[in-house]
């Protein structure tokens, strides 16, 4: 079987709305002749007449009439696949699940705000969150996730991200812990009390630590745990320290009696990024949730976040 010209679709749609090929050809924008040769060759394809002299003006025949419906739709849909990504997308009738890894701070921060404009625009997109058990970019790669928000900690170089905030460390301790008696940590003072560290893979050892070695101090950690929220709540009824991301302040519980103090130390800032793969870059939907997420993300941490 021959290939089949997909133009003689646009063509014979034009022709059954029109029953003139002059009007079909204006309506395309080609020549009238032009417009009478392809005529020819969809009666060739069809073999059929498909439209008819009737008097001074042209009738479709009835096969042509048994076409017209199916060959419209199908004109409209092969419009749709073939015209720029993002055009013809009806979100308020799309169903998609998407799924993010995200940290328990961005969930607690942006989730709920998130789900309130995802209703108003998108209500059949489902979000799906997983925890972040590593920054691999595999499950990127291979579609497990379809986005990451947070820290870019992969060397996977076509991965593409767009900053949400800046974020920064911050000490945690108990209302009345006996670093704070005195006016302004010290470096010393940081290193000789007990802390707890945040680290999903048992990872001890940070940014806090390198500063502290360019100083001659070691910090003693007495424990690991795999969320903020273990920290918060063991800092709140020991003498341990924690470490956590400024914004992580923004959730917990203003009558906890939680403390918090500037670091005597400088780490990097903590840029938090939403993370995708290339293959995603051009989905419409894909991108109208990223635009909503960074819209949404950077409205709810300058609500939250007073530096």
């Amino acid at each position: 079987m021959p290939d089949i010209d997909l133009n003689l679709l646009t063509a014979l749609d034009a022709l059954l709305i029109e029953c003139s090929v002059t009007r079909a050809a204006q309506r395309l924008g080609l020549s009238t002749s032009a417009m009478s040769r392809t005529l020819t060759r969809l009666r060739t394809a069809t073999g059929d007449k498909l439209l008819v002299q009737a008097g001074r003006h042209m009738v479709p025949t009835p096969y042509a009439l048994e076409l017209a419906g199916r060959v419209h739709e199908t004109a409209l849909s092969a419009r749709a696949l073939l015209q720029p990504a993002g055009q013809g997308v009806n979100l308020a009738t799309t169903e998609r699940s998407f799924v993010i890894r995200a940290g328990e701070g961005f969930i607690d921060m942006s989730a709920a705000a998130l789900l309130k404009e995802i209703q108003q625009v998108a209500p059949r997109i489902r979000l799906l969150f997983t925890g972040k058990s590593d920054k691999e970019a595999q499950a990127l790669r291979e579609g497990k996730i379809d986005l990451e928000i947070g820290v870019l900690g992969t060397d996977a170089p076509e991965l593409k991200t767009r900053v949400l905030f800046t974020d920064r460390f911050v000490g945690i301790c108990r209302q009345g812990h006996p670093l704070l008696e005195m006016p302004g940590v010290t470096a010393e003072r940081y290193a000789s009390f007990p802390h707890v560290v945040i680290s999903r893979k048992n990872k001890l050892r940070g940014p806090v630590d390198q500063a502290l070695d360019a100083l001659g101090l070691q910090r003693h950690i007495m424990m690991s745990v795999p969320a903020y929220t273990n920290a918060v709540n063991i800092v709140r009824h020991s003498d341990v320290i924690g470490l956590v991301p400024f914004t992580a302040l923004a959730w917990c519980d203003p009558c906890s009696e939680l403390m918090h103090f500037e670091l005597p130390v400088t780490t990097p800032p903590i840029k938090v990024s939403v993370i995708w793969h290339p293959r995603l870059h051009a989905d419409p939907v894909h991108q109208w949730l990223r635009e909503t997420i960074v819209k949404v993300c950077r409205r709810e941490y300058s609500r939250h976040v007073r530096t």
